[in-house]
């Protein structure tokens, strides 16, 4: 065996272990839907009953998860006469959803070892450290849709990246069956396949002209419409979803109508620094002076964004359950200054971001990031941190690799977290006044 098989073989047996004991775990003191799952859970299990023209308005994402969940339960009853419908409990509904996340690891595996090959062993590390980033270590052990959206959106990259441009796209069609709004990133990971069709000094100059010039003059369109194509028929199938859907939203519309939510972007930028702050705190450093002045033209927009669209969501305000309630209220809702006061920790994680991935991405990349991370959030008015999570793992993908130690600690970090949220998550119930006995519980 190579040191990069033992290496990814030892960090899965760690993941896997440590996670199936989470599971085992969330189903002995949860033993009930919880949350968003007395939604999910009921869907599922029409679906493994065969029961396909029941759906609950209150669902607003496909029914990816629960055709995939369905699909074993079928298989077995053609071959396993009499089984009964309890194969779809919580615990397998569940179970399904974890597999999906044991899944994710080997194709965090296969981005890492592709997008940085020399060092097997610290590829391994940072594969483990990105399986374990909290919020999507979290939800893997609940019957949410997050796992999947997550699998198969990177799954599409990591075809890409091989030039197997058709099962990107196919790959990026499922990722649609899970949340709508993967149509960004399907759009996203078709422009990145044809920017590496396009001569570095190019994508350098950061500028669309200059690209514009470049397509035209070596008179590559034909190449790049070919490569494009699968993925602008998921496109178009996406167009006519939202046409005759009259909207991207399924089910009930009202909770969930788009607005102008610009400082979205901000609340980003800051997560994604927090989140790996192990490795900013290394790798980002002193910001050049350019970076310094980038930060500083960026303090008027910003400035703009948070007094013109800052959006406080009903949702947000009234259930306690979740953390952002307790960032709104404890900082945003501090002083009406506030928001303005962490314009510096916005300018800073902005350019931290861009300074750590100037070393592996081009200016264009970035930009089209960006792009596709503001048509995801902006329009959201709800303020989730699993709305993050996509553009922070395509981030942390592309930073460059970090000192050993400084991997650990990011492992750590990781490692505090969960245990720390897991632990609340299920020892540390409390109730409401309007629900007597049943109990609540804190969670991303």
């Amino acid at each position: 065996m190579t040191s990069a098989t033992l290496s990814f073989g030892a960090a899965f047996a760690v993941y896997a272990a440590s996670s199936y004991a989470v599971l085992q775990r969330v189903s002995d003191v949860v033993a009930q839907p919880y949350m968003d799952e007395i939604f999910h859970i009921p869907q599922a299990q029409r679906y493994c009953n065969g029961d396909f023209g029941v759906w609950d308005p209150k669902l607003t994402t496909p029914p990816g998860l629960y055709l995939l969940s369905m699909l074993p339960v079928h298989v077995q009853r053609r071959v396993v006469s009499g089984t009964t419908t309890s194969l779809c409990s919580v615990g397998y509904l569940r179970t399904t959803n974890w597999v999906l996340g044991m899944a994710l690891f080997w194709v965090l595996a296969d981005l890492v070892s592709r997008l940085h090959p020399k060092r097997p062993v610290v590829s391994a590390a940072t594969t483990l450290s990105l399986a374990l980033f909290p919020v999507s270590f979290f939800l893997q052990h609940l019957y949410y849709t997050d796992t999947g959206s997550l699998l198969f959106v990177l799954g599409s990259y990591a075809l890409s990246l091989r030039n197997r441009h058709f099962s990107a796209a196919f790959m990026g069609f499922v990722s649609l069956w899970f949340r709508q709004t993967n149509a960004v990133w399907v759009a996203f990971v078709g422009f990145a396949a044809a920017l590496r069709m396009v001569p570095e000094e190019v994508q350098l100059s950061g500028s669309v002209l200059v690209l514009g010039k470049w397509v035209v003059h070596r008179n590559v369109r034909g190449a790049i419409v070919w490569l494009l194509a699968p993925y602008l028929v998921v496109s178009g199938f996406f167009v006519a979803f939202v046409v005759v859907n009259q909207g991207i939203v399924l089910g009930d519309k009202s909770h969930h109508e788009a607005g102008l939510h610009v400082p979205q972007i901000l609340y980003f930028f800051a997560y994604v620094v927090g989140s790996s702050m192990p490795l900013f705190a290394q790798m980002a450093g002193p910001l050049p002076w350019r970076s310094l002045v980038l930060a500083l033209a960026l303090g008027l927009t910003m400035t703009w964004a948070i007094g013109c669209c800052t959006i406080e969501h009903p949702f947000l305000l009234s259930d306690n359950r979740h953390y952002p309630f307790y960032v709104w209220k404890n900082v945003f809702r501090r002083h009406s200054l506030m928001r303005y006061l962490l314009l510096p920790l916005y300018g800073y994680a902005m350019t931290a971001v861009h300074h750590v991935l100037t070393a592996q991405t081009s200016m264009l990349w970035q930009l089209a990031l960006l792009a596709c991370t503001a048509l995801v959030l902006v329009p959201s008015p709800l303020l989730e941190f699993r709305y993050f999570t996509v553009p922070y793992y395509l981030i942390r993908l592309h930073m460059r690799q970090p000192p050993r130690y400084t991997l650990a600690m990011e492992i750590m970090w990781f490692v505090m977290i969960n245990s720390v949220t897991i632990w609340v998550f299920l020892y540390r119930p409390f109730t409401w006044e309007s629900e007597p006995g049943f109990l609540q519980r804190f969670m991303w």
